[in-house]
């Protein structure tokens, strides 16, 4: 038997970045490569042994800063030539990197890991298109599914628990985004709409959140939110898995809870939803009037959005207890 040709996929992004890269690494997949990716630490730990890439590496490991003098370092040479293909969403813009792997003697992609303004593409197509030299481009996205291991998925029902919910039962909301323009103002709205349905919410909570979830829970007057606060990655999966929907901005929870499968509603205002929406099974986006509007936010009221919000519930089973969204598509 022939063994896989492994093809080395480096990129440097954040979270959502990564995520929108799922598609283009199924696609290699299909391809008959065995995936490598060099990415962030907690990136490497979420994806590594996923449908999305059989290894991880941890990018800094790799020593690509070498490679970006005329005199590049053996050592990192050596490790890039260890692999039958380098797809590198890295490094584009700089012509003697693009020399040195050039020398490797293997196929090469080096690519942007973001489609130019003016190419109005999705992320995850224009990654895909990237990779046209090593096989035939799909007619549609490749579906990426991530899942929880078993223990996080223990871990999230015994969380819920003590908290007085079930999988299934509630919706998570993640106020915050990546900067304060990406967050929608809107929330505190959105949330008293869904304690007056009787729908509990989980608010997800990470670093540099807290004044999105603080202004939450003043302004919505639900002093007792139940929140997810500074959860790992794969404990987020499985709480995503366990929620009957999620609300996010633009912002890298949002992807994550796309890829998971959860019914993901993400909003959008300064960004383009055109360019950046989620990629999932039941991923949704919403926007407002959008880049260079006045105000961004213009249109994407908490009545809108709160209806969303209820089609996403009405379609995701809940426990036969659980109370009927339909209140919510009443202001």
């Amino acid at each position: 038997m022939i063994p896989a040709r492994r093809c080395l996929v480096i990129h440097a992004g954040a979270l959502g970045d990564v995520l929108l890269a799922l598609p283009a690494l199924a696609h290699l997949g299909r391809l008959g490569f065995h995936r490598v990716l060099a990415a962030a630490p907690r990136l490497v730990a979420l994806l590594e042994g996923s449908p999305a890439a059989e290894e991880g590496i941890e990018l800094d490991r790799l020593g690509l800063h070498h490679l970006f003098t005329s005199t590049p370092d053996a050592a990192a040479l050596d490790m890039l030539a260890a692999y039958d293909v380098v797809v590198s969403w890295f490094g584009a813009g700089e012509p003697i990197y693009a020399a040195h792997l050039g020398r490797l003697g293997r196929p090469v992609v080096i690519a942007r890991a973001a489609p130019s303004p003016e190419a109005c593409r999705h992320a995850s197509w224009h990654l895909i298109e990237t990779l046209a030299s090593l096989g035939p481009v799909p007619d549609a996205l490749p579906a990426v599914r991530l899942c929880a291991h078993p223990a996080e998925r223990a871990w999230v029902e015994a969380w819920l628990g003590g908290r007085g919910l079930r999988p299934g039962e509630a919706v998570a909301l993640h106020p915050g985004a990546g900067g304060p323009a990406k967050a929608w103002p809107g929330f505190p709205a959105l949330a008293r709409r869904l304690a007056a349905a009787g729908l509990p919410a989980v608010v997800v909570a990470g670093p540099a959140d807290a004044a999105a979830v603080a202004r939450l829970v003043e302004d919505a007057g639900v002093a007792g939110a139940v929140i997810a606060r500074d959860l790992p990655l794969p404990r987020l999966v499985a709480l995503f898995e366990a929620a009957r929907a999620f609300v996010g901005n633009d912002s890298g929870l949002s992807h994550l809870a796309a890829a998971v499968g959860c019914p993901t509603l993400a909003l959008f205002g300064p960004t383009d939803a055109a360019v950046w929406a989620p990629v999932g099974p039941r991923a949704r986006a919403l926007a407002g009037d959008g880049p260079g509007a006045a105000d961004p936010w213009d249109g994407l009221t908490p009545e809108r959005v709160a209806a969303a919000t209820a089609e996403l519930v009405q379609a995701a089973p809940a426990p036969a207890t659980a109370q009927s969204a339909s209140p919510l598509l009443h202001p």
